[in-house]
Order: structure tokens, then C-alpha cells, then sequence
């Protein structure tokens, strides 16, 4: 494969790790304000991350054969493509959040909050790794992805103990879990990207 177009497939990855990033941000906005418009505008640019990504991936795994520089990278689209795909999911739970009028304890949106803040975080220094590819970087991604998991595995738990008290409602359970679940996905696959990246 030519250097050139390595350099293009990899300035490729970084501005779909830039796209994931905003539309993280939508989401974020969606959460906080309960709007249907940036919830539609959230929809698009997760549809067209989709088949960025899904395209990308047919593109790169065609080209890649036995460039040993280039093979590192050939997945990341498709972990893309995934975090894409739970993005859906959150909006969705979102999305049926507003519709429904339903209502989070000021603990689980202090959860939320905090998870969503620390996956932006997260999401941000992935794209900066995509370009550098440095292992202290890498060892970072992949602390952070063990920490956001365990913090929202202890959410998930103290939920499960606000259900028991009654001091949650149970028609809001299932979309606070969708998130949580969702979040940690997402941070799954930015290990994985940092895991195949640094090899």
C-alpha cells in the first residue's frame, strides 16, 4: 500500500473518532435537555457514522493485505461502526425518557452525568491517540475503560438497591440500564481500539 494512501485511511479514522466525539456531545445535550430536535440531529449523525464506517471497513480490509503498518487500523472502523450502533441505544432509552415523561432520582442523573462526562473524556484522548499511537496513551485508554466499567457496574448495583427502597421508579429502570450498559460498550470498544493499536 502506498504511504499516501495509509495517511488518507488514517486522517479517515481520526475524523470518524471526531464524529463519534460530537456525536457524544449531541447525546450529552439530549440527556441535559430533553430535546427532540437534537435528538433528530443526534439520529442523522449516527446514521451517517454508520455507513462511513461500514464503508470504510470494506474499503480498508480490501487494501490492507500485507502492509504490517496498516493492519493495526484495518478493524477500527468496524469498533466505530459499534459504538455507533450503541449510540442507537442510548437514544432510543432517550428518546422513550421524553416521550414517556419519565423521571430520573437526582442520583441516577448524577450517575448519568458523571459516566457521559468521563466517556467524553475518554473519547477525546482516542482520537488524539488514533494520530500518535503512544503507549502511555494506550495504557490510559485502557485504565480509563476499567474504571469507567467498575464505576458503572457500582451504579448499576446501587440501582438495583434504590428499586428495593422504592426510591426509584420502576417504568425509569429499564432506560437508566439501557445507558449504562451502552456507556460501558462504548468505552469496551475504545480499549479494543487502543489494544490493537499499540501492538
Amino acid at each position: 500500500m502506498e504511504e499516501v494512501e495509509t495517511r488518507d485511511f488514517i486522517s479517515s479514522i481520526y475524523a470518524l473518532s471526531k464524529e463519534i466525539e460530537e456525536c457524544h456531545g449531541l447525546l450529552y445535550n439530549v440527556f441535559v435537555s430533553q430535546s427532540i430536535r437534537i435528538a433528530d440531529e443526534a439520529e442523522e449523525k449516527i446514521g451517517r457514522i454508520m455507513d462511513a464506517s461500514a464503508g470504510l471497513s470494506s474499503e480498508m480490509i480490501e487494501s490492507c493485505g500485507e502492509d504490517e503498518k496498516m493492519r493495526p487500523y484495518c478493524t477500527v472502523p468496524s469498533h466505530f461502526e459499534r459504538m455507533a450502533s450503541n449510540y442507537e441505544i442510548i437514544l432510543r432509552a432517550l428518546r422513550r425518557k421524553i416521550k414517556d415523561n419519565l423521571l430520573f432520582s437526582d442520583r441516577a442523573i448524577s450517575e448519568v452525568n458523571f459516566l457521559l462526562n468521563r466517556l467524553r473524556e475518554i473519547l477525546s484522548t482516542l482520537s488524539e491517540f488514533i494520530l500518535a499511537r503512544n503507549t502511555f496513551t494506550a495504557k490510559y485508554l485502557i485504565e480509563s475503560e476499567k474504571d469507567l466499567e467498575k464505576m458503572a457496574s457500582e451504579y448499576a448495583t446501587l440501582h438495583e438497591e434504590r428499586l428495593i427502597e422504592g426510591t426509584c421508579l420502576p417504568r425509569s429502570s429499564g432506560v437508566y440500564i439501557m445507558i449504562l450498559d451502552s456507556v460501558k460498550r462504548i468505552a469496551w470498544n475504545v480499549r479494543a481500539i487502543a489494544e490493537k493499536l499499540v501492538r
